[in-house]
């Protein structure tokens, strides 16, 4: 019978596993593990057949070819993103590299949505100041409707489209740029020429374009100069996609009022991981969390019942398929 690793097992995939596994019976024999693909892995594969990983950090290029000599020549991840493995040296060793490019958009539109109304309304000072029993109501406090901004959608996908949709459902003048403009999207939104048009006469920047090396900082001092005083930047897309200490820059001076970070580019060692009472070691990091208009999740704006079941099914699905077919469906180094 073939065998599958499963690597980074979380106690949220658990459900959705044994689901998988009780369907696949008998066909294929699954073995979990928490740890992450290690050096110490590669000893350890000569009778398996497919693997599938979770990890945010950088894969040693060097692992490809040590699975490639134990007859292992496909690696499915579970996450939309795949800025962590080395595509060219994956194609050298002749691994291929699959992903789950939509797992549930809904749920990571309807996060930059929330955080947009929490920056709005300041939600998170309000909450501050009435844990300390502080009821008073003051210019701080004061927010706005979501009807009354102008939304610029960075990126018109999957998820940019949904969320585009619910801004304007909430009354929002919602605008967007994309290299490639969704024509069902007429009458939602309005398409303008550039990033740095879209920039300059928005409310809030809402990001949902791919971690792309073409995309690296492609929301940089440069373009956020453009914004006017006030701008609200939301990042639920790739952290490499926004130059964090340009945004800094210009939180610092006024420029962007506030904003909401779900990633992060230098997030791997510490997104997911408890640094409860403990130095970051990170001073962009400590910067944004020390930062009082700044709203910090670890990489969370997916995590949804939904979204782990098709983390869990997509990447196993692809395993199987390349196991019997030396193809996959979610390939993205063809």
């Amino acid at each position: 019978m073939k065998k599958i690793k499963v690597f980074d097992v979380r106690e949220d995939e658990q459900v959705a596993l044994q689901q998988w596994i009780e369907r696949h019976a008998d066909e294929v024999e699954v073995i979990l593990t928490e740890d992450s693909l290690e050096g110490v892995h590669l000893e350890q594969l000569e009778d398996i057949d497919g693997v599938t990983l979770s990890q945010m950090t950088p894969i040693n290029p060097e692992y490809f070819k040590a699975l490639a000599q134990n007859g292992i020549y496909h690696i499915a991840q579970r996450s939309a993103g795949f800025d962590m493995y080395d595509l060219p040296a994956a194609n050298e060793a002749g691994i291929k590299i699959s992903n789950v490019p939509s797992y549930s958009p809904q749920s990571i539109a309807e996060f930059a949505v929330t955080r947009t109304l929490a920056l709005v309304r300041h939600t998170n000072r309000i909450d501050r100041n009435v844990a300390v029993q502080d009821f008073t109501w003051d210019l701080s406090v004061q927010g706005r409707t979501i009807e009354s901004l102008k939304i610029g959608v960075l990126g018109t996908g999957r998820i940019g489209s949904r969320a585009a949709k619910i801004f304007n459902g909430f009354g929002a003048q919602v605008y967007a740029y994309d290299l490639e403009p969704n024509p069902e999207l007429e009458g939602i939104l309005t398409y303008v020429d550039s990033l740095e048009d879209l920039v300059k006469d928005i409310d809030v920047l809402t990001l949902h374009i791919p971690g792309s090396p073409e995309n690296k900082h492609v929301v940089n001092e440069a373009v956020l100069s453009q914004a006017k005083p006030g701008l609200l930047v939301i990042n639920t897309a790739r952290g490499v996609v926004l130059d964090t200490e340009a945004l800094i820059r210009k939180l610092d001076d006024g420029t962007v009022a506030g904003a909401a970070i779900d990633t992060y580019e230098n997030e791997g060692p510490f997104f997911k991981y408890d640094w409860t009472n403990k130095p970051l070691e990170d001073s962009v990091l400590s910067h944004l969390l020390e930062h009082e208009n700044v709203l910090i999740s670890p990489h969370v704006a997916f995590y949804t019942d939904e979204a782990v079941q098709n983390l869990v099914d997509i990447p196993l699905d692809d395993v199987l398929s390349y196991i019997h077919n030396q193809t996959a469906d979610h390939i993205v180094n063809p």
